[in-house]
């Protein structure tokens, strides 16, 4: 007789759930064993913690744009769920959480739902077998709709419960698309009033704005505008168009920061993840937002001129028909021109390095150059983040993935492994650092060597680990608070041999420590199929950017709030490369 659990299976199938990542135990056992795989039932994907399970979920939910899914067991294993649904709240991906709950509890989970009810857009314990596949339905539409984590706690004696008469995947409308708000015609014709009056445009995108990217640049074209992305956004357009300044953060690009300052109008296209504080003053600049719903916006209600809530792309499609080409393109050739002194200025930094250390800078900047089409770029937090942001160059058809707003380290490792499982089709490079691959990224490696048989014949899948022996973002920024940066590394990380530990674990793994062979380390491992740890030997003493301009003006407070240059005087870069 079919059971609750292996109707639960297929009612994930049938909403596009392909993988379930999570833990076993007595408590969750029986949808464990439901989840088979095919075209039944979603393939289970056990990791070696629960956080990394809701990581996973989160990174697939980011990457399929599709429902992520995780299972733990109760008790503590729910707790350790708890870190890795903030970050798919933080960043609104789709995720529905599925936690067990002990018998002996009563309620049997009253106090789970109580911890994940802080970070749930939709929250319930199901007590009954005849309740389950409402509670299902109603919670998947919820994260489907509002863009957040679902949580349902389900006791074992409702999973192993036959399945009431009727209860069956049928229930599930196939074609569910969430609700979409028509934006207002008189607030896109406020809005094109005052876009087209601009002196000194600029266009943000942001994550909930990435399927609108297209019309974003078309506005842009229009207007003569500089864009920027957010770091959630980091994909939705290819860096080589002229007048994309980079990523707009409290540590992004020091030419979209200059954007932001200078411009007179902007357009904030589903910039829900963007920082407020990085937004000029209401009196020298008028703001026009697109956002889905009047909640996500990120000002204070008053602060923009024109707020258009609806569908981005349906805003935009209206807007651009009443928007005027303008004919002084003084402030685009100003963009522009800034644009390239500092990607020039980035090329030389990365060209340049000091005794026998890697640059960390060349080593991102070498794998822009051998990036394979479609692949996926992901990073953790720390200065590999800063590398990604200055250095990396995506090309249409590439896709990038983080911990956006929370910012978790070691979330590249089990993001990865997620984007293997989720595009098996596409190349996947980890930027992570020592300390970050400490902090559980070695553990994940444990998981891509029990699939590696499945995974050895697929496109290359790369962790590249920045090895400083420093969690060296936190000692720039104590550099930068003190205005010196001569104080020693101060974050220390035991030294481990990252490629050794791989080797060992029976995974290919290559060492690099000479700055002449980073160009053709990457070439080789990029050639071969199948996943790969790549440890360089880096300088922990190369500054990001934002630190080398605060070790010399900024005072305690005021980290990484370095002033970028103006765009009105583009930086001039000279010399060359060291040999």
């Amino acid at each position: 007789m079919v059971n609750v659990a292996e109707i639960v299976a297929a009612r994930l199938r049938a909403w596009g759930a392909q993988r379930v990542y999570g833990v076993p135990a007595v408590e969750v056992d029986p949808l464990v064993g439901a989840l088979g795989g095919g075209p039944e039932a979603p393939w289970f994907v056990q990791a070696r913690g629960e956080e990394s399970a809701a990581l996973m979920a989160c990174a697939d939910a980011k990457l399929t744009g599709r429902l992520g899914c995780c299972l733990a067991p109760p008790g503590a294993g729910a707790l350790r769920l708890l870190g890795g649904l903030w970050d798919a709240a933080a960043d609104r991906a789709p995720v529905l959480a599925v936690v067990g709950a002990a018998a002996s509890a009563r309620p049997p989970g009253g106090r789970i739902v109580r911890h994940l009810a802080e970070i749930c857009v939709f929250c319930e314990e199901v007590s009954a077998p005849e309740l389950m596949g409402d509670a299902l339905n109603r919670a998947v539409r919820a994260a489907l709709t509002d863009r957040g984590v679902a949580g349902l706690v389900v006791p074992r004696h409702v999973l192993v419960a036959p399945a009431p008469d009727g209860y069956g995947a049928g229930a599930v409308p196939v074609d569910f698309h969430p609700p979409v708000r028509t934006p207002d015609e008189g607030d896109v014709r406020r809005a094109a009033e005052v876009l087209d009056g601009a002196g000194k445009p600029a266009v943000v995108v942001g994550n909930a704005g990435r399927a609108a990217s297209g019309q974003a640049t078309g506005v842009a074209e229009l207007l003569g505008a500089g864009v920027a992305t957010t770091a959630l956004a980091r994909d939705a357009l290819p860096d080589d168009l002229p007048y994309l300044t980079g990523v707009a953060g409290i540590l992004g690009s020091e030419s979209a920061a200059a954007l932001l300052r200078e411009c007179d109008t902007l357009l904030l296209v589903g910039a829900e993840d963007l920082d407020p504080a990085l937004l000029p003053g209401p009196d020298r600049c008028r703001i026009v937002t697109v956002d889905p719903e009047p909640a996500d916006c990120p000002l204070d209600r008053g602060r923009a001129a024109v707020r258009v809530n609806g569908d981005a792309t349906a805003a935009l499609e209206a807007l651009i028909p009443l928007l005027h080409r303008t004919a002084d393109r003084t402030w685009r050739t100003r963009v522009e021109d800034a644009v390239r002194a500092w990607r020039a200025e980035g090329h030389t930094k990365s060209s340049r390095y000091f005794g026998t250390s890697v640059n960390p800078r060349s080593v991102v900047a070498e794998l822009s150059e051998r990036l394979p089409d479609r692949a996926v770029v992901v990073t953790d937090s720390g200065t590999s983040l800063d590398w990604w942001i200055r250095h990396l160059r995506l090309r249409n058809g590439m896709r990038a993935l983080l911990s956006g707003r929370l910012g978790m380290p070691g979330a590249a490792v089990p993001y990865a492994v997620a984007a293997r499982f989720a595009a098996p089709d596409r190349p996947v490079v980890a930027l992570v650092g020592d300390g970050a691959f400490q902090s559980g990224g070695l553990n994940e490696l444990i998981t891509v060597r029990r699939h590696l048989d499945r995974l050895a014949g697929l496109p290359p899948l790369v962790f590249c680990v920045l090895n400083n022996g420093d969690l060296n973002r936190l000692t720039w920024q104590r550099r930068a608070a003190a205005g010196d940066p001569l104080i020693p590394l101060s974050a220390e990380v035991p030294p481990m041999p990252y490629a050794e530990w791989a080797r060992l674990a029976g995974l290919p793994a290559v060492r690099c420590d000479r700055p002449r062979h980073v160009a053709s380390v990457w070439a080789d491992v990029l050639a071969q199929p199948g996943p790969t740890v790549l440890e360089f030997v880096v300088d922990g003493e190369t500054p990001p950017d934002w630190a080398s301009g605060a070790a010399r003006t900024v005072t305690a407070g005021t980290v990484g709030k370095r002033p970028a240059k103006a765009l009105a005087k583009p930086v001039r870069v000279s010399g060359r490369a060291t040999p």
